[in-house]
């Protein structure tokens, strides 16, 4: 008994020693020694600091890792997850004392080695003395020599550390050679491209450098942000390390890309907002997602993720109407571009909308050609994802192949051949997008529905409305629906005048009159109309709504007619959606849940106005290169105006491409007076002289270009996109369209650009765009001539002397842009010897410029002067000249070459059609020509209306005297 108490005593002392001892540790002041307890509060101190050196010899990823902060800047709060909880409560981290700030203040009265170097180190949260010991000695069983030089610090313990305390470290050996002073304009990715020959290192120079003092007495502690002077270690020229030292991938923890050599940084624009990731559609990763670092902020959240069905129906009308509009196009002219308040939705369909469009015509096509097969099902869902199309049909029904499937359930791969679409009428004109859910996107059938109520939040519903009431209007299997918006969508009423109607929310009228017309309707025929209703409930008599949705209801057979009401009066046998605050939708009747769609009143509007302004078929004069005053000639590559003469009545002979009579020309062949006054005047023999002595080195470009064994980077656009270098293929392994896009920037960029113009027509941050321009130069490798690489550094530009500070500059790379266009000045220049000049820019093309481009990338194009239209109407105005050429001199060899040609980069265009039917006429193939003229030209339509009146430009070719028997 007597020996139990004073065992409880005995512990109960050393609690009491360990509470006072751990108490005085936590807020960093001496244990207070209390008489006649000597030897316990020793003994308590000694099982503190015991219990602190097994805590500290845990292994980092066991004891910190959730701790451990990410370092991606970029990565949005709403979407990181949560650091897991601690497993014991925090301690508190008190003030940081005199000597926390300033260890060397107080001597330390522990035996160090004074004559041996040291360097400072500032505790991160997370860290341990043995996790620093092992990161910057090499060895955590050192750590006791951090405890012998912070004596006085830590109690001469390994203890618990604090956040923000700065200690003393034993400085590293530093081998010969390892120090670099940065230079203005560096950036650490091409110092560590320079030092260890691998721009992506530079990760490895900020870990050896961010303990060291800088002369203005900051530390490397952003790799964003370095300044000139400042001294960076360079590691050995090893491989790095795979892991971390906690343990993790060494990419889980990589900081960001490096920055420039100087103070300043440029932010990134912010996120769009509306965007709802968790939900949006999922496709597998692309070049363009594994380098994108923050949304533009040009983007309309509306048209994209949820509203990619939408975007891809949008840009399927583009260009529709980009075909319309180049029927009217006159040579040495381009279609007018949208202007500059509508490029955002211009842009934002391009991205988006190249990715989805190619699937929504597939859709479209699937459904025709399930109902070419025989009795279409009653589907009510369609799911849209990367590679299938899914349809969740109203009762069980067994589909013909290539669908696969059971009961109510059915599939298809996107890759399927449904050959029975063509000539059939598309079965479910008002299926129409929702939203999407667990990465897919979700099609309703409103006329299964039949009655909807859209109740919720009151600005996300409209917001849904509008978006039913646009795409209905767009996509290409509602053509035959007319879709009448009351009290919402007035910003859509220019978006197709012939089919979407807007009414006030009192439109009285207007319900009546639709009542009346779905009353007197037969119901057992086929309709060769549809109908959407999409109505307020809020501001108008509800029972005129509900009396219109009762006949809808009742209806037997097929109602051809939906009805979408907003508000919080319900109709008829209505199906219920609802949809919150945070566009969560709810839908059921059919058991769906997803994230809703929605189009905001701006995005409806800016939707609604560049369809419409499309339709406008004015062209415009091909622009000219503002940054180069003294340059001869347009962006076609054609000489301005301004340098060249207007032809006259006479033969101007040799000082023109075609040295004839304008008139001449005209009888023999598909051209006009106008046509030959813009793209053959007359040339001063001061300006043949000047363009001739400008470009020299043409002649060998040429030849190098078509020699396949020259050595030298290649940059395809005149077609399908494409490059080659001649340095490290490995550079650009599996993210060569990436590069290719890249390289084009460059390249359509003479004058040479800086990162952060790169990170803005890309979408990432300048420090990332640095990153991407070394691997460039890897994969272009050194000019053989001149031993210098072909994308040199930003620096050496800036020593060279270069504008605007350090920029990028593509040197020796050909492009056949470039090519084209100079081959194109000088063979005007030349006059009627000209003609070769133009022949040989013909050979450079290989198909449509600028295509087969990275899905969601090259959306740059559209800031600027177009020139993927610009060449493509350049190639067929060049084509034009050597049709015309080689018709009037009766080389119908050369005249079929060049209309191949045109009409290869540009089938849909009108002047290249033209010159294909007269060179068949030529050839004596009267017949054919007739019937060309017939069916491609007097009855073509790009969309589902009636043929296009031709232009004036058209009518006057087809009726010259050649053309009389078509016309």
């Amino acid at each position: 008994m007597v020996l139990g108490i004073v065992a409880w005593c005995a512990w109960a002392v050393i609690a009491a020693c360990v509470v006072l001892d751990l108490g005085a540790r936590i807020n960093g002041t001496s244990v207070r020694r209390i008489p006649g307890l000597l030897l316990p509060q020793l003994t308590a101190g000694r099982l503190i600091t015991l219990s602190a050196l097994l805590f500290i010899s845990l292994p980092a990823p066991i004891a910190n890792r959730a701790s451990v902060p990410p370092t991606d800047l970029t990565t949005s709060a709403a979407t990181a997850a949560p650091a897991a909880a601690p497993t014991k409560a925090p301690v508190p981290v008190s003030k940081p004392s005199t000597a926390e700030v300033a260890p060397s203040a107080a001597p330390d009265t522990r035996p160090t080695r004074p004559t041996r170097p040291t360097q400072t180190y500032v505790v991160k949260r997370g860290d341990s003395l043995w996790r620093i010991a092992e990161q910057h000695l090499g060895n955590g069983r050192r750590y006791d020599e951090i405890v012998a030089l912070n004596g006085q610090l830590l109690n001469g313990e390994p203890d618990f550390i604090t956040p923000g305390t700065v200690l003393r470290l034993p400085a590293a050996e530093q081998p010969d050679g390892s120090t670099y002073v940065v230079q203005q304009g560096d950036t650490l990715s091409e110092i560590a491209e320079e030092r260890i020959g691998d721009a992506a290192a530079y990760p490895r120079i900020v870990e050896a450098s961010d303990d060291t003092v800088q002369p203005d007495g900051a530390r490397l502690r952003d790799p964003d942000l370095i300044r000139p002077g400042w001294n960076l270690t360079i590691p050995h020229h090893g491989p790095p390390s795979t892991t971390e030292p906690d343990g993790g991938s060494a990419t889980q923890n990589v900081p960001p890309r490096p920055g420039r050599g100087d103070a300043t940084r440029t932010p990134a624009p912010p996120p769009a907002p509306g965007a709802h990731p968790a939900d949006a559609p999922t496709s597998p990763p692309s070049s363009s997602e594994a380098t994108s670092d923050v949304v533009p902020g040009w983007v309309l959240p509306g048209l994209t993720g949820t509203g990619a069905v939408l975007a891809g129906s949008l840009l399927l009308v583009l260009r529709q109407h980009r075909r319309t509009q180049l029927r009217y196009r006159r040579p040495g002219r381009i279609v007018a571009p949208p202007p500059d308040e509508l490029r955002p939705a211009e842009k934002t369909a391009q991205v988006t909308g190249s990715v989805s469009a190619p699937k929504v015509d597939v859709l479209d096509r699937a459904l025709r050609d399930l109902a070419a097969a025989g009795p279409a099902p009653r589907v009510e869902i369609a799911f849209l994802d990367d590679d299938l199309i899914s349809l969740s049909l109203a009762q069980e029904q067994a589909l013909p192949p290539p669908w696969t499937g059971a009961g109510r359930s059915w599939k298809v791969p996107l890759t399927a051949d449904f050959t029975r679409a063509d000539g059939t009428d598309p079965p479910y004109p008002l299926l129409v997008s929702v939203g999407a859910a667990e990465g897919r996107l979700v099609l309703v059938n409103l006329e299964e529905l039949r009655c909807t109520s859209l109740t919720g939040q009151p600005s996300r519903c409209l917001d849904l409305g509008r978006h039913i009431a646009a795409e209905l209007s767009l996509n290409p299997w509602a053509t035959l629906v007319e879709i009448d918006t009351l009290g919402l969508g007035t910003e859509l009423a220019t978006i197709d005048p012939l089919r979407l109607h807007t009414h006030e929310a009192e439109d009285a009228h207007f319900l009546e009159q639709l009542t009346a017309e779905l009353e007197s309707e037969a119901t057992d025929i086929e309709p060769d109309r549809f109908r959407a209703l999409v109505a307020t409930t809020s501001h108008n008599d509800p029972d005129r709504v509900r009396r219109i949705a009762k006949i809808v209801s009742n209806r037997d057979g097929r109602p051809a007619t939906a009805v979408m009401a907003i508000g919080r009066v319900p109709l008829v046998d209505d199906v219920q959606l609802t949809v919150d605050s945070e566009g969560r939708a709810s839908l059921p009747r059919l058991d769906l849940t997803f994230t809703a769609a929605g189009l905001s009143a701006d995005e409806a509007a800016a939707c609604a106005a560049i369809v419409d302004l499309t339709r406008d078929v004015d062209d415009a004069p091909i622009p000219v290169d503002t940054n180069d005053s003294g340059r001869l000639t347009d962006q076609s590559g054609a000489l301005r105006n301004e340098v060249t003469e207007p032809r006259t009545h006479e033969p101007p002979g040799d000082e023109s491409l075609l040295p004839d009579t304008t008139e001449a020309y005209v009888q023999k062949a598909a051209t006009t007076s106008d046509d030959i006054e813009r793209l053959a005047p007359v040339v001063p023999a001061a300006v043949k002289k000047v363009v001739l002595e400008k470009d020299p080195t043409l002649d060998a470009a040429v030849s190098r270009w078509f020699d396949a064994g020259e050595p030298v980077p290649r940059l395809m656009l005149l077609g399908p996109v494409n490059a080659r270098g001649t340095g490290d293929a490995k550079a650009v392994a599996r993210r060569k369209p990436y590069y290719v896009e890249l390289l084009a920037y460059l390249a359509l960029h003479p004058h040479g650009v800086t990162s952060s113009q790169v990170g803005d027509a890309f979408g990432i941050r300048p420090d990332r765009a640095r990153t991407d321009l070394a691997m460039i130069r890897r994969w272009l490798g050194t000019n053989p001539t001149t031993g210098t690489q072909f994308l040199p550094s930003a620096r050496s530009q800036q020593r060279r002397g270069a504008a605007g500070g350090a920029i990028y500059r593509l040197e020796g790379v050909l492009t056949d842009v470039d090519i084209f266009r100079r081959l194109r000045a000088r063979g005007q220049a030349r006059g009627g010897a000209g003609i070769e000049d133009l022949a040989t820019a013909l050979r450079l093309v290989s198909g449509e410029p600028f295509t087969a481009t990275r899905p969601a990338g090259w959306s740059w194009l559209l800031d600027e002067d177009r020139l993927d239209h610009i060449m493509t109407c350049a190639i067929v105005d060049v084509a034009h000249i050597v049709t015309t050429h080689a018709l009037a001199t009766n080389d119908l060899q050369l005249a079929r070459f060049a209309t191949d040609v045109s009409h290869l980069a540009a089938p849909d265009d009108e002047v290249a059609q033209l010159d294909r039917i007269e060179v068949a006429r030529a050839s004596g193939r009267v017949d054919i020509a007739d019937r060309v003229v017939a069916e491609r030209i007097l009855n073509r339509a790009d969309d589902i209306l009636g043929a296009v009146e031709t232009s004036s430009r058209t009518r006057a070719v087809l009726e010259h005297p050649g053309a009389a028997s078509a016309s």
